[in-house]
């Protein structure tokens, strides 16, 4: 055994992928190197709660006590006393940054957050949105999870994926937004190739620059547009033929409202857009086009929506 076990820090270093090349190419070629990776590549798969460092240590010398009551001409020591010293560092080390190497980035009710990610790219969150991603080995797995609504700006590299609830995304350098609420899943391509997979379509679909594809009600819908950036960014969400109620599911992350929608039609739909800065015109921006009419409860603070009967 050379260093490695007397450096804790080297493996730590390595588990977290921050060796030099040349500390990295050197590691490789050394015996130690085929049992470490192995300990390691074990211990990633291990989840927190039901982790005993101890028991796999006990696995690996059991292993060790049957290999050497083989009977053999020669008895070598398969397993030298140091992988057990040195399992338990890269165990400890290894569930360590698999628990905590971990980035969760959340937003409330109007609010939007500008994210950069290990490889540059870039993810602009809307409105009340979670992404999650594992920082541990990103370049090697660029992939995210997504609930809610993003806009992403995609370095090129490897294969770039977005994992939603309703679908998946998968780019390898590219501009794209995406939505995923409950039982409607979106995507636009402003530039590059993005290809989308969702079991709600049991097929996957290629966009090119100014396609766009939604799921609503099990069924895929396309169509085209001109954005170059989705303009929620820039303080106004745009919808092209979609159903109300997804706009005003966007009105209410916006403006940290809540709308009763229990007296219109939500399948009917809307082709406009609404600005961020001023509740009462997005509102009325919204309601007058789709023949709304809306009131506040002023004990609740809850916006009635109701249907004009000569619309």
């Amino acid at each position: 055994m050379e260093k490695y076990i007397k450096d804790d820090s080297f493996l730590a270093r390595w588990i977290a992928g921050e060796l030099t090349p040349q500390e990295l190419e050197k590691f490789k070629k050394s015996d130690d190197y085929p049992v470490l990776k192995k300990i390691n590549d074990a211990s990633q798969n291990l989840k927190a709660p039901t982790f005993n460092d101890q028991a796999l240590l006990s696995k690996l010398k059991e292993l060790n006590n049957s290999e050497q009551a083989k009977p053999k001409g020669k008895v070598v020591k398969l397993i030298p006393n140091w992988v057990y010293a040195a399992a338990a560092v890269v165990i400890a080390f290894g569930v360590f940054y698999t628990m905590t190497m971990k980035s969760h980035f959340q937003t409330g009710f109007s609010e939007q957050l500008a994210i950069v990610l290990p490889d540059n790219s870039s993810v602009k969150l809307n409105a009340n949105s979670h992404l999650d991603y594992k920082t541990l080995g990103w370049k090697s797995n660029r992939a995210l999870q997504l609930e809610g609504e993003a806009f992403f700006d995609v370095e090129k590299g490897k294969s770039f994926k977005v994992n939603t609830d309703s679908g998946m995304v998968e780019v390898l350098g590219t501009e794209f937004n995406v939505i995923s609420r409950d039982s409607y899943f979106e995507v636009q391509c402003m530039e590059g190739k993005v290809r989308v997979t969702s079991s709600k379509i049991g097929d996957n679909v290629i966009l090119l620059p100014g396609d766009a594809v939604r799921v609503v009600n099990n069924e895929l819908e396309k169509w085209d547009f001109s954005l170059k950036e989705s303009n929620w960014t820039l303080g106004e969400s745009t919808f092209n033929n979609t159903p109300i109620e997804q706009v005003l599911y966007a009105i209410e992350n916006q403006f940290n409202i809540t709308l009763d929608k229990s007296n219109i039609d939500t399948n009917k739909r809307f082709t406009g857009a609404f600005t961020h800065r001023d509740l009462n015109l997005a509102l009325k921006t919204v309601a007058v086009p789709m023949g709304l009419s809306y009131s506040v409860n002023k004990e609740t603070g809850v916006i009635l929506l109701n249907s004009n009967n000569n619309n």
